[in-house]
Order: structure tokens, then sequence, then C-alpha cells
């Protein structure tokens, strides 16, 4: 069984080919007909938040499933990719595939991958390709103490808990946990001396609506004087921000109108290589609000991942939800003027391109939006096309998979081919 490990997206993909039997035409077809599946396995992940021994597991570890479209028991069951017959014969007919790694449990170090193909066809003379894209499925959190508390409370720790059990992060416990989906109830207690009086001052706090696939990282700061208390919960690198304040006088939500999460962009066509006019000149990309709000773009970055060269937006772009806005490199790119950037070029062989906050230097703010358009699956080498998000896709994460894009086919100012600043055809 083949393998590879790479790094990238949190996603396993699993390319299933079926290899025709072959029949003679006067010899008589078999009572069951069969075809033969090959799976190549490939192991993508970018959590860069998970240390790397939990990246270590190779792809053989993953277990995979395979079950007739109709089924809701498996078929046939892996314990191991690497057990997995090469080819694997199957009847024809139906099936969908599943793969995963670790159990759904609330564990410190236990990430829970799981992927579901889409209904595939085994049949006779054909071949078929699916794919699994697995990512994570359970919810991670961990805790971070402020140096103020340290220096403040003798000793401290935070219970992380939901309706099937909870973890207790210690004043040293730099572990991940992972929980199972539910609300996630927070309780903080911490020691300190008033008077020669050992005291508690304990913090409570709730996250109502925690989503599986997100990294929680709750952020306590506290002192032992009253009125100076406070815990902040957010998501790190690729997931909506989502701050919680908690004080003695209660909770407050700090996500105001303006704030920017993961998913409320998407970036939905990029051309990389123009025709008409050069690249420096002709290179664009068009930016969609995928929110339910008005988001004005000023200062946010524009950045290639490869080399973290990147422009910071300058001017005021109120761009109405379910709108769309071109990033052009030059005035000519497009027949209307959007917002022209400098100091970004679009790879012809493919780059990551981000969208994100400002951070501390322009390289390490929030994540909103990524491709990565040389991935696995996307057109590359394409002359005067651009490549276009099937419209239909409005999740973050479907959005960075190559099998969602597909080169342009419309006409636009230049001569080219794409539709900069209005919604992209259905990708066949």
């Amino acid at each position: 069984m083949k393998s590879k490990l790479n790094h990238w997206c949190g996603a396993i993909f699993i390319a299933l080919c079926l290899l025709p039997t072959s029949c003679s035409k006067n010899e008589p077809l078999p009572d069951q007909l069969t075809g033969k599946l090959e799976l190549d396995v490939n192991l993508f992940i970018k959590e860069n938040d998970v240390p790397n021994t939990l990246k270590s597991a190779t792809i053989e570890n993953f277990k995979v499933e395979i079950f007739l479209s109709d089924g809701t028991e498996p078929l046939v069951t892996f314990d191991r990719v690497s057990e997995i017959p090469e080819p694997l014969e199957l009847p024809v007919g139906r099936y969908f595939a599943t793969a995963s790694f670790g159990e759904n449990l609330i564990a410190f170090e236990a990430p829970y991958y799981f992927g579901e193909s889409e209904e595939f066809i085994i049949s006779i003379n054909e071949t078929s390709q699916v794919q699994i894209s697995c990512s994570l499925a359970n919810i991670m959190v961990s805790v971070i103490y402020s140096d103020q508390l340290k220096s403040s409370f003798t000793d401290y720790n935070t219970i992380v808990s939901n309706s099937t059990g909870s973890l207790t992060y210690a004043k040293d416990e730099n572990r991940k946990g992972f929980f199972n989906s539910g609300p996630l109830s927070i309780e903080s207690k911490l020691d300190y001396l008033s008077g020669g009086t050992s005291k508690v001052k304990t913090l409570t706090g709730e996250i109502t609506n925690p989503q599986v696939g997100k990294h929680y990282e709750i952020q306590v700061d506290a002192s032992s004087q009253v009125g100076s208390t406070s815990i902040s919960v957010q998501l790190n690198e690729n997931i909506e921000k989502e701050v919680i304040t908690l004080t003695e006088d209660g909770i407050s939500n700090g996500n105001g109108d303006n704030e920017i999460g993961f998913g409320d962009l998407l970036i939905t066509e990029i051309m990389y290589n123009p025709s008409a006019l050069s690249d420096n000149e002709g290179e664009w990309l068009e930016i969609y609000n995928n929110s339910d709000k008005t988001i004005d773009l000023k200062d946010l970055i524009l950045r290639r991942g490869s080399n973290n060269s990147f422009h910071q937006i300058t001017s005021e772009i109120s761009l109405l939800s379910g709108e769309y806005v071109v990033l052009e490199k030059s005035s000519q790119a497009t027949e209307s003027e959007n917002y022209v950037y400098a100091g970004i070029t679009l790879p012809n062989s493919g780059e990551e391109i981000i969208i994100n906050t400002y951070g501390t230097d322009g390289t390490d703010g929030m994540v909103i939006c990524s491709v990565d358009y040389g991935a696995s699956g996307f057109n590359t080498g394409l002359s005067g096309k651009s490549i276009q998000l099937n419209p239909t896709i409005k999740d973050a994460s479907e959005a960075r998979n190559g099998s969602n894009w597909c080169p342009a086919t419309l006409q636009y100012s230049t001569g080219d081919l794409g539709t900069p600043g209005a919604e992209n055809p259905s990708c066949n």
C-alpha cells in the first residue's frame, strides 16, 4: 500500500481507482460482476497548533470502511490502510467510503479525524476516481494564563467540561484538550493570600456553540485585586475569532458588528496568467463577502504564503453581504477599477494566497480565508483563463479544495476568460 505524508489543510484525500475486469466476448459472465479498486491514500495536515507528536502517525494507521450506498453497516472494514489489498475487488454497485483516525473522546492530545466520500459507482469497463476529505472532527481547547495572573496567585487551574466529561488544565498544563460536540463550561479557580489568609477567586463562563474542527484558546487574565479579573476565549489561526470576556460582573461577548472571522470572506476567482495583458498588468483576484454583514477591507492583508510578501489594503472598501470586489495588479486588469495592489505576484505554477488581519507584523494575523491553487486538483498552466470557485461553495474549508474550482468560460473586457466582480458560472 502506497502512502505519502504531506502538511496541508487539515485534510485526507483518498483516491479510489476502479480497474475494470475483462471478459472474453464468448466467455460467460460470472454470477456476480466485480470491479477492482485501488486506494492511493494521502494525508495532508496543516494544524499549526497541533503538536508534531500528533502528526507523526502515518496514513497506514487510518481506518477505512466501505459501505453500500444504502447501507448502515460497512461492507468492508480495514483497521489500517496498510491492510487493504491492492487492488481490492468489489461487486458492481453503488458505494461510499469513510476514513478516520483516533476516537472522539474527551482527552488531552487526542485529535479525531473523519471524512466521508461522495457516492461512487463500481461498474464493468469504467474507471472511477473518488476523494475523501477528512478533517478534525472534535473540538480543540487550550488554556493560557497571563503573566499578571501567574504573579498574583499561588495556585490556579481551569476545568473545561461538557455533558460527557471534563479536563483540568493545571498551572503548568501546555497540552491541547479535545472534546466532542456540545456546549463547553469553563471554571477557573485561583488561589491567593490576603492578610495571611488563603482565599479562592472563581470565574465561570460558557462557550454555548463551539464548532468541531476549531481551536478555542481560553485566555485567563486576573489579579488578586477586586475588579481586575477576566477570561477571554478566542479561536486561533485559520478560525473565526470569538472573544468572551468574563468578569465578576458577568459575561460580555467581545465580538462587535465589524469583527471579521474565518470564512466571512472567500477568494472566489484568481487570474494568475492573463494572455491579453502582461502578468504585471493583468493579474487579479476576486473576493466575496460570505457573511451577513458589511465588511470594511481597509487594513486587511493580502499575502503570499510561500514567502510572506504582503500588501496592506489602504482604502476603505465597504463590501456588502453577498457582494464581490476585485483586487487588481493594475487599473487595466478589468473593465472597472476596484482596488489596485502592489508587491504581490501570482505565480503560474501555484501559490497559497491568504487574506488575514495585520497582527503584529502583517504575516501573523488571523487568517480570514486562503487558497493554495498549486495544490492537488487545481488547474495550473492555464493561459488567458481565470480559475473559478463553484458558486454553490460557501464553506471556507471546501473553498480550498481544488475539486470545487474550474477554468473560466466567459469572456470579460480584455478578451481573456473570467467573470471579475460577478458570480461565477457553475462548474460542470
